[in-house]
């Protein structure tokens, strides 16, 4: 259904943003949104109300909010299926900014939003088993390849994730690729390195892991790869940050435990408020990166605008971010990870060479210009469809 308005409002649907990434898109593209790049006399915002509790208050943004949207999928979707069209048309928007991939609604035009590679990747999905996770993975790539198809453009964050998802269809509507940005509270110089024999038990080389534990993260290689650099008697200590789901924290503490049982060089910390992530990175010394499927990786980004050297996953998306700022491994190799690693506790000067890479890269991506491209891009949808 094409609404006949004249009216210059954006809707969004941020129904099924609820944590993670998603939630930081959300909260730094409005937040990084002034009247003179927005295009839009207002926009309306529905999301559950933890959502629209993260979102900065804007004079043009209104946020609406529905009972069924503070509960589970089931009920979220009830409320796209029975009320979205209805809240549309009660507030006359011209066009809908879907953000969770998924929508029910015969309303045009709506932009899809795509930010979840892990249904459209088979491989990544089997790492789960015959489960409930993989059950609503496959679903889930259903309903989402639906709703790819029935929108009127896409919105992909990655050309790697663009790549995967458009090779398993014969057509999809038009797209374009809007990468992630950088707070600039993030940015902080490469620091001077020092060679590996100035660090000791005392004061060991400090490795981060920060990612959301499950089962295309591989946390449990990179405590392998830990482990046999210990063995090798560097002065390493790992710290893994990250919400972790049930089955795969099992599977992680179990690893530890074989390699670290008191927790002398490996730790585990549950998930970090985000308002306080630019610190965990500025007292490290580097960071690692395992997972293989990424729509876009903006941890990598972080490290990169933190300055530090990274060994990272050469699987998915990573190489279109940090190109040549970074040592590359295999994440399902244990061995491979720990001669990345080992690479770059060995050349301190290797570990600024990557670091100053990655960190220059790293200021080709900016909130302000993904604000700026994604209203721009929203507002020639919506004058090609009058």
């Amino acid at each position: 259904m094409r609404l006949q308005t004249k009216n210059n409002f954006l809707a969004i649907d941020a129904s099924n943003i609820r944590h993670g990434g998603g939630i930081t898109h959300l909260s730094q593209l409005l937040a990084h949104t002034e009247s003179e790049n927005l295009m839009f006399d207002k926009v309306y915002l529905w999301a559950g109300k933890s959502t629209l509790s993260l979102i900065p208050d804007k004079e043009w943004l209104i946020k609406k909010n529905h009972y069924l949207l503070n509960g589970n999928l089931i009920f979220r979707s009830i409320w796209q299926i029975f009320h979205l069209k209805k809240s549309l048309l009660a507030e006359s928007c011209s066009i809908l900014f879907v953000l969770g991939g998924t929508f029910f609604t015969s309303y045009k035009p709506v932009i899809n939003f795509h930010q979840n590679l892990l249904p459209f990747e088979f491989k990544e999905i089997l790492r789960f088993g015959f489960s409930k996770k993989l059950i609503r993975f496959y679903l889930l790539r259903i309903i989402q390849s639906s709703s790819l198809k029935r929108s009127s453009a896409i919105i992909y964050l990655s050309n790697f994730s663009k790549k995967i998802v458009e090779n398993q269809f014969n057509k999809l509507p038009k797209n374009k690729i809007i990468y992630h940005g950088i707070e600039p509270r993030f940015l902080h110089l490469p620091k001077k390195q020092n060679p590996i024999s100035e660090y000791n038990e005392e004061k060991p080389f400090k490795i981060i892991y920060v990612s959301s534990v499950d089962y295309y993260k591989h946390q449990w290689n990179v405590v392998e790869a830990i482990s046999i650099l210990k063995n090798e008697g560097f002065p390493v200590r790992l710290d893994l940050y990250g919400a972790a789901n049930k089955s795969p924290l099992k599977k992680l503490n179990k690893c530890i435990d074989k390699y670290d049982k008191n927790r002398n060089f490996i730790n585990y910390v549950d998930e970090v408020s985000f308002a306080d992530m630019h610190h965990i990175y500025k007292d490290s010394d580097l960071s690692v990166f395992a997972s293989s499927c990424e729509t876009f990786g903006q941890i990598v980004l972080e490290s990169m605008a933190s300055g530090l050297p990274i060994a990272c996953s050469e699987m998915s998306s990573m190489k279109e971010i940090v190109r040549d700022g970074c040592i590359y491994f295999n994440p399902l190799d244990s061995n491979e990870i720990a001669k990345a690693l080992r690479q770059l506790l060995l050349s301190e000067q290797l570990r600024e060479s990557v670091s100053r890479k990655a960190h220059l890269y790293s200021k080709e991506f900016s909130w302000k210009e993904t604000s700026q491209q994604t209203f721009s891009y929203i507002k020639e949808i919506q004058q090609e469809s009058l």
